[in-house]
Parts: C-alpha cells; sequence; structure tokens
C-alpha cells in the first residue's frame, strides 16, 4: 500500500512539474492591439523576373465575435483588375500557447490554418503545408503609425517572398 501511495505521489509531483500557468485568451489578444485600425498601402509583389508589380492595398483590422477573434478585412487591387476580397480571423489556443489563424479569399473554397507566436510586436505565424505548400504570415509595426504584413513560401530550406505590405495607418480606429 506504501508502495502505491509513493507512485501515486510520485506522478502527480510530475505532472504538476509539466503544467505551466495558462496564457489567457482575451489577454493574448489584447497584445495583438498594435495591428488593429484602419491601413492603407502598397503591396509589392515578388514576381521573380525583377519586373514590378505593386498594388493598393487596405486593411482593416478589429475585435470581433464577441472578442475571440482579430478580425481582418483585406482587399489589393493591381491595375486592370477588380479588388480582392479576403478576411483573416486570429484568435489564441490557450492549450498549445499558440495564435492560430484562419484565413479565407476569394481564391479558394477552403480557409488555410496557420499557427505561431507573437514576439513584442512582430506576429509570424505558418501553415502546415497539408493544404499546399508551407507559407509564412509575419505581422510587424516599426512605430505606431505603421503595419507591415511579409508573406513567404517555404523553398527547399529557405524562404521565398511573396509579397511585402507595407500600410500606413489612415484616420481613425477599426470599429
Amino acid at each position: 500500500m506504501r508502495v502505491l501511495v509513493w507512485v501515486l505521489l510520485a506522478v502527480c509531483s510530475v505532472a504538476a512539474v509539466g503544467q505551466t500557468a495558462a496564457v489567457d485568451p482575451a489577454e493574448a489578444l489584447g497584445k495583438l492591439a498594435f495591428m488593429q485600425g484602419d491601413w492603407a498601402g502598397k503591396q509589392d509583389f515578388n514576381t521573380g523576373d525583377g519586373s514590378k508589380m505593386i498594388g493598393d492595398a487596405t486593411d482593416n483590422i478589429a475585435t470581433g465575435i464577441a472578442g475571440k477573434y482579430v478580425c481582418e478585412m483585406l482587399s489589393t487591387t493591381l491595375p486592370g483588375r477588380k479588388p480582392t476580397d479576403t478576411r483573416h480571423f486570429i484568435s489564441f489556443d490557450k492549450t498549445t500557447g499558440k495564435y492560430t489563424a484562419w484565413w479565407f479569399n476569394d481564391t479558394s473554397y477552403h480557409p488555410m490554418a496557420l499557427t505561431g507566436d507573437l514576439t513584442g510586436t512582430k506576429l509570424v505565424l505558418a501553415s502546415d503545408g497539408s493544404a499546399g505548400p508551407v507559407l509564412r504570415a509575419t505581422y510587424e509595426t516599426p512605430n505606431a503609425n505603421t503595419l507591415t504584413f511579409l508573406l513567404e513560401m517555404k523553398t527547399g530550406d529557405g524562404w521565398n517572398r511573396l509579397f511585402l505590405t507595407t500600410y500606413t495607418k489612415s484616420g481613425g480606429t477599426a470599429k
């Protein structure tokens, strides 16, 4: 009986050491406040041949759905083309301690899922590659009025830049 009690205590001790304090999802989403607002800027595409392809880009980012998501509405307009229609929903998974995102766009019938981490004012998310190429998205703000959004695709051991969008905060904040 004593042996059983000691084994039980040992198992409980190991389990307690393995637990970490869970981060509150609302607190984690609050750390993405640097992204919120109405943004306008330019999206500079990597065409692969050195030719320029730059579109006008807008982004509206606000909390939504009872504060459980950061909701992003993006659009890019290239000369001679209609504006794109894209939605990103970002949340926080307290079980994994990771930010999670689902991206919906006008060229796909299914969302792409991404996960990642926040360091200061730099959020890096990556897809797992199960539904196509591995993509990495980096949101960063060098100052309060600038937001950059870099999208890259994994190529071999490196990353190939698909585009870089540089936004400036427009008048007012997101609703």
